[in-house]
């Protein structure tokens, strides 16, 4: 058998190849039938994918060209370089407050004023219930001037607070007014009234302002209220302070007053509340020497309910061991600076300590205590302080350097600003002082800040102040650290001015100068105007002042052009 299949084998040699190839073939065959499958099958995979990447690219355009045509975008007001608002036959408080009232990104324009005669006015005191004299809030518009809401209120007004968050657990922010004697009313940012304060107690007491916001202490998720009085008839030179916590949810009382002995007197009063680097809350203020008094104290006076039974509240009720060793063992006050001529305690920030410092202003030295040790930094002389120092960057780091203004004698002030790291003399100059001149401002550009401070520079000729006095003329000035020797005059005005500041408008936008000029409470009524002028409109229509001791080889409208493309930060 085998030999047989070896000669047929030998005798048709390609009948075995013939076999293999056919069996080759039908393999090969069938390999491209399934790579054809496969291939079919990812083409069309790949359509699909295709048209799912051009459906959702189509989609995307829609969507994009809905929002740029079709949908409206929102309307950014637009806010005018300049404007004024009259009211005619007006007396007004000599203060005003910014907040953005109808949040529309702009700061508007809160103030307190009374009419002479305004029964023919709408929401006017007489259809109030109050009395034909009495007082009024108003909000203008931050962007064209317009009246955005006014309402009567029936006593003398002290002081407006706004733009406190979550007034009255409403998860917006509002205003607290204080007036005198009893007037304590929470308003909403259309002027309505939240609440109004329970005066009962308060019969034979005088609220005094500004009030101090607190955290949470009563539990119901709204900030409070520490609020101060004092007894309208004050029979001896002892007096009292007394203290309130108040619910910022509807007015409440929370506890009882606290009374607090005082010997000096208590104007300028400018409380604030201190947090100390161990997170502990204390109340300073100004009664001759400087003072404080711990949180966790006036809650523990006001309620009875001991610190570790107050479990909402425990995380403001601290103590700082550092503090507590100063405190006196029977009227826990803590004495923060021993001057009896204190006139001014404010708070500054600095970089990397949790309870920055604090600047004490007496009559003749203004100082600088480590906010936690209360250590002296440094102290700068001074012949007889004008106001409060206002703080800026003069020096090209993170520490606030101060603007003083000192009364050095009959109708001439010196402006001096100091180095907040040692108290050293940056710059001063010497100005002639108009009676009732407004206070200094300062708004911060990109790394340093703008000094804006009223007055009248000394006659060029001899650098006396020999000019007639009896002339009611304000000057407003600025300066940068840029150029130390120029000044730039950028407003004068023979209207008296009761209110100036400068502030940001808009975030990171529009920088501007506000001024309330006309009668103060008390005089012949007149017209009352607030005006609000964007800082760059102002240096535009500038004069530029150079100061004796310098020179430098720009022009003046190199200056002002330098000065109008400055960028200002909050």
């Amino acid at each position: 058998m085998t030999e047989n299949k070896d000669l047929e084998g030998e005798i048709h040699p390609l009948k075995n190849d013939e076999v293999r190839n056919q069996e080759t073939n039908e393999v090969s065959n069938r390999r491209k039938e399934t790579k054809i499958r496969k291939l079919t099958k990812f083409g069309q995979l790949s359509r699909w994918r295709t048209a799912a990447f051009f459906l959702v690219l189509f989609v995307c355009l829609i969507v994009v060209f809905a929002f740029s045509f079709i949908i409206p975008c929102p309307v950014r007001p637009v806010s005018q370089r300049a404007w004024n608002r009259t009211f005619e036959n007006a007396v007004s408080y000599p203060f005003f407050t910014l907040w953005d009232v109808n949040r529309d990104k702009v700061t508007d324009v809160i103030f307190a004023f009374k009419y002479s005669n305004n029964t023919n006015i709408n929401g006017s005191c007489v259809a109030e219930g109050f009395s034909p004299l009495c007082a009024y809030v108003a909000a203008l518009s931050g962007t064209n001037g317009s009246l955005l809401w006014q309402r009567a209120l029936a006593e003398n007004i002290q002081h407006v607070q706004c733009g406190i968050e979550n007034l009255s657990g409403t998860k917006s922010s509002g205003c607290l007014v204080i007036g005198t004697p009893h007037l304590l009313t929470a308003i909403s940012s259309s002027g309505e009234t939240l609440w109004t304060f329970n005066t009962s107690f308060a019969v034979d007491l005088s609220v005094i302002g500004p009030a101090l916001i607190l955290p949470d202490l009563d539990g119901d998720d709204v900030g409070d209220f520490l609020i101060f009085f004092t007894p309208i008839n004050q029979a001896s030179s002892v007096t009292e302070l007394i203290l309130q916590l108040l619910s910022g949810k509807n007015g409440d009382l929370i506890g009882q007053e606290v009374y607090h002995n005082v010997t000096e007197s208590l104007v300028p009063f400018s409380p604030l509340i201190h947090i100390t680097n161990a997170g502990a809350y204390y109340i300073l203020f100004i009664q001759g020497t400087a003072q404080g008094v711990a949180l966790k104290d006036i809650y523990v006076q006001a309620t009875g309910i001991p610190v570790t039974a107050a479990k909402p509240n425990a995380e403001f009720l601290k103590s700082d061991p550092e503090w507590e060793k100063k405190a006196d063992p029977v009227s826990r006050k803590i004495e923060i600076y021993s001057s009896k001529t204190a006139t001014y305690l404010q708070k500054v920030h600095a970089p990397g300590k949790n309870a920055g410092n604090l600047l004490i202003s007496t009559k003749d030295i203004v100082q600088l205590l480590d906010g936690q040790s209360l250590q002296t930094y440094w102290h700068h002389n001074i012949s007889q302080i004008q106001g409060a120092p206002v703080s800026g960057y003069f020096n090209m780091d993170d520490v606030f350097d101060f603007l003083i203004e000192d009364f050095i004698e009959k109708n001439k002030k010196k402006v001096t600003i100091v180095d907040g790291k040692n108290g050293k003399i940056l710059w001063e100059e010497d100005l002639i002082c108009r009676k009732n001149c407004p206070s200094p401002s300062s708004i911060n550009t990109v790394s340093q800040s703008i000094f804006l401070f009223w007055g009248e520079l000394p006659t060029q000729a001899n650098g006396s102040v020999s000019e007639d006095l009896t002339k009611k003329r304000h000057y407003l000035y600025m300066v940068h650290p840029s150029h130390p020797i120029i000044i730039l005059e950028l407003k004068n005005s023979t209207e008296n001015v009761l209110a100036y500041t400068t502030a940001l408008f808009e975030q990171s936008r529009h920088a501007c100068n506000v001024l309330m000029m006309g009668q103060p409470i008390g005089s012949n009524p007149g017209p009352l105007t607030i005006t609000k002028q964007k800082l760059k409109e102002a240096i535009s229509l500038s004069t530029v002042r150079r100061l004796n001791e310098g020179h430098d080889d720009f022009s003046d409208d190199e200056i002002k052009e330098y000065f109008y493309r400055m960028r200002y930060r909050s």
